[in-house]
């Protein structure tokens, strides 16, 4: 029987640069499953800052509880895509020990349990002091742009491209994380299963928000009609 593997795969915006694409990630992950002759089990396909990347929260917390529970391991392409969180990435080093679920770092061509301690804490230092230049770099460009930007492009195509990937990525993300599953269990549950409980009742049981915060009635309105499922239906 092989051994199964989850690919984690994140990208920070829509507009990810070639070889850190979502596509490109997941590819590196298909190609190293086949070399070491794994099963892929499942694809987690994120886009959030590498900020709000934390352990304790969101994709990156139900991917351990996935792989621990499956037996699988975990694939990543480089380490600042499992997070750029210093304190997260050591409370990840930890917890990948401790639930005996093996990350593999394709960029280093080693597994997170061949790195040392103090190595993967300078590792995880610089991702989130990288996380911090990027950010500086962004404001400065922008402070300093001059002139109209991609003059030449459908504006409102680039819009709907942008919002269609936004809705994949949401989809994948509520999947992830059994979203649907979560609220039906909440309806069921709850005496008077309005928006704004369901919010409470998500949050009573540790889930956040696909950006790593608190849920209340309107954000979680918005998430049901992104995803399109008819909230009438669910309370049925």
């Amino acid at each position: 029987m092989k051994k199964p593997l989850i690919i984690l795969a994140r990208i920070s915006t829509a507009k990810q640069l070639q070889g850190t694409s979502l596509k490109d990630q997941v590819e590196q992950g298909m190609k190293f499953a086949l070399g070491r002759q794994m099963e892929v089990a499942e694809v987690v396909k994120v886009q959030a800052s590498g900020k709000s990347q934390l352990l304790n929260a969101g994709q990156l917390s139900e991917t351990m509880k996935k792989a621990k529970s499956m037996g699988a391991d975990v694939v990543v392409s480089k380490v600042d895509r499992l997070s750029r969180d210093q304190i997260s990435l050591l409370m990840l080093k930890k917890a990948s020990v401790e639930s005996g679920v093996e990350i593999h770092v394709l960029s280093m061509g080693r597994k997170m349990s061949e790195i040392s301690d103090m190595e993967w804490s300078c590792l995880a230092m610089m991702a989130e002091q990288e996380r911090k230049l990027i950010v500086e770099r962004v404001k400065r460009a922008t402070r300093n742009r001059i002139g109209p930007i991609g003059i030449q492009l459908d504006p409102r195509e680039l819009a709907q491209k942008s919002i269609d990937k936004r809705i994949e990525l949401a989809k994948a993300w509520a999947e992830s994380i059994s979203l649907r599953d979560r609220i039906l269990e909440a309806v069921a549950s709850l005496k008077v299963p309005n928006l704004k409980n369901v919010a409470r009742y998500l949050n009573g049981e540790g889930m956040v928000t696909r950006r790593g915060g608190r849920w209340d009635g309107s954000n979680l309105h918005k998430q049901i009609n992104r995803l399109g499922w008819n909230w009438k239906k669910m309370v049925r």
